[in-house]
């Protein structure tokens, strides 16, 4: 049987030497950075729009730049179904504090020390990396 692979893409927000992370609610108890899977025809670009718009409803002026990191997921999502995880770097503005949608639980704007310690593993290369090219 083949293996199922979904990607997803996440945006690492770094501002003012601070980077934003969300904590997940109810069976996703992690911190990570915002982001999600593709539907249907859409773009990398327009697949991290749609879903920084979802997660952070008052973001405003995203600009979407380089890759930090592409990760494969080691674990299996479920049965044959794979993830891999794409992560680029963003710029955007929010009016106010960070506003979550109800998949998140929490927010906080963290140093790269904090955030690499709370993190999931998946999250870090990124981080560190966005950090070198601030």
């Amino acid at each position: 049987m083949m293996k199922t692979f979904f990607v997803g893409v996440k945006g690492v927000l770094v501002s003012e030497g601070k980077v934003l992370i969300l904590k997940g609610g109810t069976g996703r108890d992690f911190w990570e950075v915002p982001g999600g899977r593709i539907d249907d025809n859409e773009s990398l670009h327009q697949t991290l729009i749609r879903e920084l718009n979802e997660e952070l409803p008052n973001i405003q002026n995203i600009e979407i730049g380089e890759v930090l990191d592409a990760f494969r997921v080691h674990k299996d999502i479920d049965g044959e179904v794979s993830l891999t995880l794409i992560f680029f770097k963003v710029k955007a503005d929010f009016k106010g504090d960070p506003q979550i949608y109800d998949e998140h639980v929490e927010w906080k704007w963290s140093d790269e020390e904090e955030a690499l310690n709370l993190v999931q593993e998946s999250c870090k290369k990124a981080i560190k990396t966005a950090f070198i090219s601030v």
